[in-house]
């Protein structure tokens, strides 16, 4: 059996983040010079290596296919609870070795941590095989693709986030519902705090992003959920980029590529503006395929925060704040950030050219 701790030659990297998870200390994951490192290319020595190391500083390289079922497909949602959840702790880096570093049948779960960094890897959203019935509301699944829950100075980058090989054209019916067997790909709630998503991809999935538990999670999340999105890319999703609760919300430099006719992932918005948040949006691109109504971008839940300056629609500079929300108590965040101005097509080809798991640190000797 090979050593976990065999690292296969590789270029060096170390980066921290810009936006809210570079504030109050900043972002770190395993640092510059871990204490510990290794290689994993299964589930099995991925657990090691989380259960080995604790909290100690560490890097964790992924290298292949990492399926938390093992290949033996998940009976139930206990089944599922037990061997589907991978919880990573403090102090670390997570990152792919090359394009390949893939997880599938999981849900990463950062939880009553701090100080990880999520890299280069691509996360297939898992599929709930025993989703509820809410009378009602109908079938509603449990996984997320990863979740940050009470969890503080996290970010994510160069990760890729698709429903993969079961799209949503493949629910079946059942007693009359639709049987969605999806939950979101990326949820932050429970007074998790200073997070940053950059150069990112979420595609082919329909509630995308939840930042925010619940309307009653007051006297938790009222002053955290401060999150920045910049540099990502939203194609083929339907809502939620993101679905926001109490959260104090940047985003600058993103690109929405989307369809209100997509055969699949029919477009029906970007922002949902929820109770108590506050969302700042500056300097992203939203082409949406068959849209003619700006405001359409945004869905109002109760919320009535929402400010943009420099954002563009379907090619053309538009007032995205004539769409009855409330800009003048939306402030500028406390950190420095250097936004790309000019929202040329040759800007968007090249966010979506770096954006996603497309980055190989692998040596070949």
């Amino acid at each position: 059996m090979k050593s976990i701790h065999h690292i296969p030659p590789h270029e060096f990297w170390y980066q921290t983040p810009a936006g809210w998870a570079s504030e109050a200390g900043g972002t770190t994951g395993g640092g510059e010079k871990p204490e510990l490192s290794y290689y994993v290319t299964n589930i099995g020595e991925l657990r090691q290596a989380i259960e080995e190391s604790g909290d100690r500083p560490k890097r964790i390289w992924i290298g292949g296919l990492i399926d938390a079922s093992g290949g033996v497909p998940y009976l139930n949602r206990q089944d599922q609870s037990r061997r589907g959840r991978i919880f990573i702790g403090s102090n670390t880096t997570l990152m792919g070795i090359d394009e390949n570093a893939r997880f599938v049948e999981s849900a990463l779960i950062i939880q009553d941590v701090s100080n990880v960094i999520i890299h280069n890897i691509y996360i297939e959203n898992p599929v709930d095989v025993d989703p509820q019935f809410e009378e009602g509301d109908g079938w509603n699944a449990e996984w997320d693709g990863l979740s940050i829950i009470r969890a503080q100075h996290v970010w994510v980058s160069n990760v890729t986030f698709s429903d993969g090989r079961f799209t949503m054209d493949m629910y079946k019916t059942v007693d009359g519902w639709k049987y969605v067997q999806h939950d979101g790909s990326l949820d932050i709630k429970r007074a998790s705090d200073y997070v940053t998503v950059s150069h990112c991809v979420f595609t082919l999935h329909d509630k995308t992003i939840l930042i925010g538990h619940s309307d009653n999670n007051d006297e938790e999340d009222a002053g955290k959920l401060r999150v920045t999105f910049h540099d990502n890319l939203f194609t083929r999703v339907v809502q939620r980029t993101p679905r926001v609760r109490f959260g104090n919300v940047h985003l600058f430099n993103n690109v929405f590529d989307n369809d209100v006719a997509d055969p699949i992932y029919k477009y029906q918005y970007s922002f949902g503006i929820g109770k108590d948040s506050r969302t700042l949006s500056e300097l992203n691109v939203f082409n949406v395929k068959g849209q003619t109504v700006v405001c359409r971008l945004f869905k109002g839940f109760g919320g009535e925060y929402l400010s943009d300056s420099g954002s563009v629609f379907n090619d053309t500079t538009t007032d995205l704040n004539a769409c009855g929300f409330n800009t003048t108590s939306v402030v500028r965040p406390p950190y420095d950030y250097f936004p790309q101005w000019d929202l040329t097509p040759e800007f968007v080809d090249a966010l979506k050219r770096s954006a996603g798991n497309m980055l190989d640190y692998r040596v070949l000797v």
